[in-house]
């Protein structure tokens, strides 16, 4: 959505928190990177790109993934693919959306704008960020407990009261914690979870890109209005 259309925008206060993974960065190229580099250090081929995506998006259990091995292969393929995945040098591999620093702008002219990462490297996110040249679009940035509940309870402080709060996700459990924590929330179909597994927990309304999001809280679409974010 063009900046020019900010004009035409008659709501009150916007709080919005946004999911780094998926709303902002695709993170595919840093998850495949960091498959390849477990599934190989415990022996295995793995499946191949496109396969490995779809069972990532599809919420596949850790075995599919290392196929024909045994328990202990998987417990160490999981763990150190999610070392990896966490790892600075592969987030330098996440690349912005499109029009991205556009539309936060724009979220950030509606109101506030609140980025959340399930990631734990502080470090690089942070780092990911500069590198975009996005990090002056957020009035806060966070890096969320690994505790479901403890994850809740920090959405609930970032909602800081507002009667409304908008929550734009990419992953299961950010979506299940903004629920929980009382926000709107909003999936993008093209991120790492596919809209079944959100719709599983609560997620009711996609768009394809933040773009189109943008667009729609212009126009005030049905949609949005359903979940009452009007």
């Amino acid at each position: 959505m063009a900046l020019e259309s900010c004009g035409k925008l008659h709501m009150t206060f916007l709080n919005t928190i946004i999911e780094f993974e998926g709303p902002i960065v695709d993170v595919e190229p840093r998850y495949w990177a960091a498959h390849q580099a477990a599934i190989q250090a415990v022996g295995f081929q793995g499946p191949p790109r496109s396969e490995f995506w779809r069972l990532w998006r599809t919420g596949a259990a850790d075995s599919q993934f290392v196929r024909f091995g045994r328990p202990q292969k998987v417990i160490d393929y999981a763990r150190m693919r999610a070392e990896r995945i966490d790892s600075t040098d592969l987030m330098a591999l996440d690349a912005a959306g499109p029009k991205v620093a556009e539309n936060l702008r724009l979220l950030k002219q509606m109101g506030s704008c609140q980025l959340v990462s399930l990631s734990r490297n502080r470090e690089g996110l942070n780092a990911t960020l500069d590198r975009l040249d996005i990090w002056m679009h957020f009035d806060s940035k966070q890096c969320l407990p690994e505790d479901r509940d403890r994850r809740i309870d920090a959405l609930r402080r970032l909602a800081g009261g507002m009667r409304v709060t908008l929550a734009v996700v990419g992953t299961v459990p950010m979506a299940y914690a903004a629920g929980e924590a009382g926000c709107r929330t909003v999936g993008l179909k093209n991120g790492p979870a596919v809209p079944k597994l959100l719709r599983q927990v609560g997620v009711d309304v996609f768009f394809e890109s933040l773009d189109e999001l943008t667009g729609a809280l212009t126009t005030r679409h049905p949609d949005l209005q359903k979940i009452g974010l009007f």
